[in-house]
């Protein structure tokens, strides 16, 4: 070991002597600076692994699932479960860094002890404290040496040789994934609970703001209708199906035991597109009978099997997303879905064009009334409508927030239950029932159903 002897001369310059104390081995130093150099290698690769594999694309990725190479099958498989692998990196570097400083202090204090630096470094008029130079030299030098050789240039190779970087380091990185994997398993989870909180009161503030956003730019009245348009885009990922479902008790079904002559009969009747089947009950959707089907069979007598023209039917649950279920329309190409409850019954049904009105309104074909028996406009204040009418159709309408009934309509997704929830009975005809600046005058009431009602918008 080696011990500093200095005085300080008038002209403020520095004597240093050396002297060798073979009383104590340098080895374990060198040891200690071998293990830094390993440590900063070790923080080099997980520096270029994060890189490399967080920046393989979808095609490349595909390319490698497809491969006949198990390396790279090997590589594709880590990034099905990308979190737990970005876990498995971020733990392992911050633990090699954490290494690295902890090392290089006792290196530090070891070299200072050595050369006989016992309280403070006098250089000239300068007096530096030891623990200042120990504190500059592990924060400044060895952080820079650290972020220089164990994270930039690491990932500026990574960047350029990412496939080779992924193949080499994947046999460590599956080894590192098992080791850490209870230290993994509570971080993920941990996490997934605080993203889904401040996601959801992201999301929130985003409606708001967009929502005003949307109200101080349309100033003119002609320009209102494609105000409504921007706001239905805005809410359309929050919307689910249940809100937006025909209910069981509106739809038009056929049994599977009807003949084709009584089949005929109630499809002209009805006068829709398509329907579903059942057997027995609703609750036992078999298919869905698109009436084109029969064009070239309109001439075939009672006895034909219309049964043999079903097609497969598409069940959704009540509480799918509208917007995840247009995809999955647009994937199996199906208008007609089925909506089943947590039981596994049908609780209605919903087509494309329901999605659809959510975003452009209401849409009228050469078969629709003219008068939409569900609601009608009275005034600037004062609406008619159907109890059965679905709530975010009554927001849309009457122009107000979508999740404005939220705090009080349960598990209602009707005008009518709503005011069931309200009121916590049927109510009578003639009935007022309030909420907030809204007034809600039930007109008809016929089994136990809300029929008709008028609402008043006081505000």
């Amino acid at each position: 070991m080696f011990h500093l002897n200095y005085n300080t001369l008038d002209s403020g310059s520095v004597t240093v002597g050396l002297t060798l104390a073979s009383s104590v081995s340098s080895s374990g130093m060198v040891t200690a600076s071998l293990i830094i150099l390993i440590l900063i290698m070790c923080s080099a690769l997980m520096s270029a692994s994060e890189i490399a594999y967080f920046s393989l694309s979808n095609v490349e990725l595909d390319q490698l699932r497809d491969s006949d190479d198990d390396t790279n099958n090997k590589v594709a498989a880590l990034l099905d479960k990308p979190r737990f692998l970005l876990s498995t990196i971020l733990i392992t570097n911050n633990m090699v860094n954490i290494g690295v400083v902890v090392t290089s202090y006792f290196v530090t204090r070891g070299f200072f002890d050595a050369i006989g630096l016992i309280d403070e470094l006098n250089i000239g008029s300068i007096s530096l404290s030891r623990y200042v130079v120990e504190l500059v030299w592990n924060v400044v030098v060895v952080t820079f040496f650290l972020v220089l050789f164990g994270e930039a240039a690491p990932k500026v190779f990574a960047t350029q040789n990412k496939l080779k970087v992924a193949r080499a380091m994947n046999g460590v990185l599956r080894l590192l994934n098992t080791i850490w994997y209870p230290l993994n398993f509570v971080l993920v989870n941990s996490t997934n609970v605080l993203e889904k909180r401040l996601k959801k009161h992201n999301a929130e503030i985003d409606i708001e703001e967009i929502n005003k956003a949307i109200e101080i730019t349309v100033e003119k009245k002609e320009s209102k209708q494609d105000a409504k348009m921007l706001k239905g885009i805005v809410h359309f990922g929050n919307i689910m199906v249940k809100q937006i479902m025909r209910p069981r008790t509106d739809v038009a079904a056929i049994d599977h035991e009807l003949n084709f002559t009584e089949l005929m009969a109630y499809v002209r009747e009805m006068g829709y597109s398509r329907f579903p089947v059942y057997k027995d009950s609703l609750d036992t959707v078999i298919g869905v009978l698109n009436i084109k089907d029969l064009i070239v069979h309109l001439n075939d007598g009672e006895t034909f099997e219309w049964q043999t023209l079903i097609r497969e039917p598409f069940f959704v649950p009540e509480t799918k997303k509208i917007d995840d279920l247009l995809r999955e329309i647009q994937v199996n190409r199906k208008h007609l879905a089925v909506v089943v409850d947590e039981f596994g019954g049908t609780s209605g049904i919903v087509t494309l064009e329901d999605i659809v009105e959510e975003v452009v309104g209401d849409i009228k074909d050469e078969f629709d009334e003219v008068v939409d028996s569900r609601f009608r406009k009275l005034d600037n204040n004062n609406y008619l409508f159907e109890g059965k009418i679905p709530l975010i159709d009554v927001c849309r309408l009457i122009d107000i927030a979508p999740d404005t009934f939220d705090d009080v309509k349960g598990e209602a997704e009707t005008l009518g239950g709503l005011l069931l929830e309200i009121a916590h009975k049927i109510p009578k005809n003639g009935e007022e029932i309030r909420f907030e600046n809204f007034k809600f005058l039930v007109l008809s009431v016929n089994n136990n159903r809300i029929e008709k009602v008028k609402l008043t918008n006081e505000a």
